[in-house]
């Protein structure tokens, strides 16, 4: 049975045996402000997307007394948005404004994609 390093590391100890040494294990550790570059490199964390759009504009697009009661929960098939409420009256209420939310959030930029909003409560 194949274990994580960790796990292989904790076992090694609680039998008496030498940890096991991998490639991994005897490079240096890569400083943090280096990951971080590496990081915004892989995942195109710098590049505009649709959920930052979504995320910077939430206020614009449900108003500031709706937008802390409802968050984005992901995008699902790259067109339809998940959104997550607090209660089953707002899941109601977010229903009928669907229409007109959803041409808000057509409205941004990076966001003209999305052609459907489900609310889950």
């Amino acid at each position: 049975m194949k274990f994580a390093k960790n796990t292989e590391d904790i076992i090694a100890d609680f039998r008496g045996l030498p940890h096991t040494v991998t490639s991994s294990s005897r490079s240096e550790p890569t400083a943090l402000d280096n990951l971080l570059v590496i990081l915004q490199e892989k995942y195109q964390l710098k590049k505009p997307s649709t959920e930052r759009s979504l995320v910077e504009n939430w206020e614009t697009i449900f108003g500031p007394s709706l937008c802390e009661r409802c968050h984005p929960v992901r995008i699902k098939d790259e067109d339809t948005l998940i959104i997550s409420v607090t209660n089953q009256t707002l899941r109601s209420e977010l229903q009928f404004m669907k229409r007109a939310v959803l041409k808000r959030i057509q409205l941004l930029r990076h966001c003209e994609g999305i052609k459907d909003i489900v609310v889950r409560s």
